[in-house]
């Protein structure tokens, strides 16, 4: 009976948790045109993104914000391939565009961490956008994002999803599983608090850097700059979650099941200080892990097993609130079978990414 109980429980709070996303979805708005234009400064960590590189710098060579008021800074970090020479070559034809080469690590502080302080130093623009090297970024990107600012607007979160040109089950599994982690954060956005977000498409003021002494704080933590960010920056400042189709950023996906197992541990991992800096979003966090864990375990219970087909069937319910809401919101179409096996395969794995996460079994981009 005490099991039932636990397991009726966890899924009944996890779909407590999908409804606060989902009407935060609804609480969503359009962007407000600016007074003014904002200098911006655009930098961009990159180490061996020579196959994606110059599609990004093309997407930002194009860009129709005003040139005088645009500065994008790409820092090379300790690249092997033809990393550099592509920033050089840039470099040389768009004046607004400038390279940094890091060629050795810092004790001090961890590799994308310190290549970004090193852009963001190198460059004095009030709002800061950084995206990743195997992005693609639309003309608007820019403009877009700094009209998501208000006044009182610290740090906006943008949208991107999964490249699925090359249409494999593994890239459209990607792009559901990511949609529905850029739905729940824009959820919990859109009720105006920060949990995470994707340094694939982010912008922040300088100030507001600045005031949360940039990631220093974090200086040793491996990954996790973009949710460092967003939590700290949006506690004393306001957060946005922009929606506007001119800011949708697209990335490469995942080539193997195996480096998305890696990539989902690894993001996994960054729960462990949350017992710090966010309790409400740990709590989330394990309530995921239990309902998950409960949905793989209980079929094998016999004092469970009955119920389990309807705590299933309240868990698909409970993620599609978010999915679909999301889907309309961030104009990311879903195939009904790919959320059937989504649905399905969510708890062979998610405890396993849980533990791995938090003790650490993960790989990393040296």
């Amino acid at each position: 009976m005490a099991l039932t109980y636990l397991f009726w429980g966890s899924v009944c709070v996890y779909l407590l948790f999908t409804l606060f996303f989902t009407t935060g979805l609804h609480r969503l708005r359009n962007n407000s045109t600016p007074k003014y234009l904002p200098g911006v400064s655009v930098v961009i960590a990159v180490r061996n993104e020579a196959d994606t590189l110059q599609e990004l710098l093309n997407d930002l060579a194009q860009q129709d914000y005003p040139k005088d008021k645009l500065d994008i800074t790409i820092v090379s970090d300790r690249s092997t391939d033809r990393t550099w020479n592509i920033i050089q070559d840039y470099s040389q034809l768009y004046p607004t565009v400038q390279g940094i080469k890091v060629e050795n690590t810092d004790p001090q502080m961890t590799p994308k961490k310190r290549a970004l302080t090193r852009g963001i130093e190198k460059t004095n623009g009030e709002v800061i956008i950084s995206t990743d090297g195997d992005c693609s970024v639309p003309i608007g990107w820019i403009r877009s994002m700094v009209e998501a600012f208000d006044d009182d607007t610290g740090i906006v979160v943008g949208r991107s999803t999964i490249d699925t040109t090359k249409p494999s089950f593994l890239q459209y599994y990607q792009g559901l599983d990511f949609l529905g982690i850029t739905a729940a954060n824009a959820g919990v956005i859109g009720w105006g608090q920060g949990w995470s977000g994707s340094g694939q498409n982010i912008a922040y003021r300088r100030k507001a850097f600045e005031h949360v002494n940039g990631f220093h704080p974090v200086a040793q933590k491996r990954s996790g700059d973009d949710m460092y960010l967003v939590q700290s920056i949006s506690k004393d400042f306001g957060i946005k979650f922009n929606a506007d189709p001119a800011s949708f950023v697209i990335t490469q996906p995942i080539n193997t099941v195996k480096e998305f197992i890696n990539q989902r541990t690894r993001w996994s991992s960054n729960s462990r200080s949350l017992w710090q800096t966010n309790i409400f979003f740990l709590f989330f966090l394990v309530i995921a892990f239990i309902c998950n864990s409960v949905l793989l375990i209980g079929w094998f219970i016999k004092e469970t097993v009955f119920i389990m087909p309807l705590l299933f069937i309240i868990k698909m319910i409970s993620d599609g609130l978010v999915l679909f809401t999301g889907s309309a919101k961030l104009n990311i179409p879903i195939r009904t079978k790919d959320y059937l096996i989504w649905s399905l395969l969510q708890p062979l794995y998610i405890p396993y990414i849980g533990i791995m996460g938090l003790t650490g079994q993960f790989r990393w981009k040296e």
